[in-house]
């Protein structure tokens, strides 16, 4: 009987300890994600390579020409960077949000109209980003076999 015992404790030292990842593999949360770009797997796209892609998707959506484009970036680029400061700022109050993200939009419009010249390419323009993370999630999920199952 002490045998068996005995037996059964090292077997399940054994199993624990094979349990365990090996040293080289252990990170802490803070130096993944430092090193997230470099770490990517095969086939994982990095920020700058999705940044490209929907620069070349905005760009085809809304048929822009070099002169078009000259002009529309930076003007796109001063929208995002306004949104990115209101979702910081304002993500406890949903109505001042709200009211914030709309001011930024209606100024965008204004400041396309003279670029892009007519509201329907306007109007594309404020729905581009909507159409391009819709095209991306679609992507990813064919990638990575489908949507998760639904639950009831």
């Amino acid at each position: 009987m002490k045998y068996l015992f005995y037996t059964l404790a090292l077997s399940m030292v054994m199993v624990t300890t094979n349990a365990q990842r090996p040293p080289e593999r252990r990170h802490h949360a803070n130096e993944q994600s430092k090193q997230a770009d470099d770490k990517k797997g095969p086939g994982r796209p990095s920020r700058a390579n999705i940044e490209m892609f929907k620069t070349k998707f905005i760009t085809d959506q809304l048929a822009l020409t070099q002169q078009e484009a000259e002009a529309f970036w930076p003007v796109y680029n001063k929208y995002k960077n306004s949104m990115r400061a209101i979702y910081k700022e304002k993500k406890e109050n949903e109505i001042e949000l709200q009211e914030a993200v709309l001011t930024v939009r209606k100024k965008l419009a204004s400041a396309l109209k003279p670029i892009l010249k007519s509201d329907t390419r306007i109007n594309d323009a404020l729905k581009v980003d909507k159409e391009f993370l819709k095209k991306a999630r679609n992507e990813m999920m064919r990638r990575h076999g489908g949507p998760p199952p639904r639950r009831a």
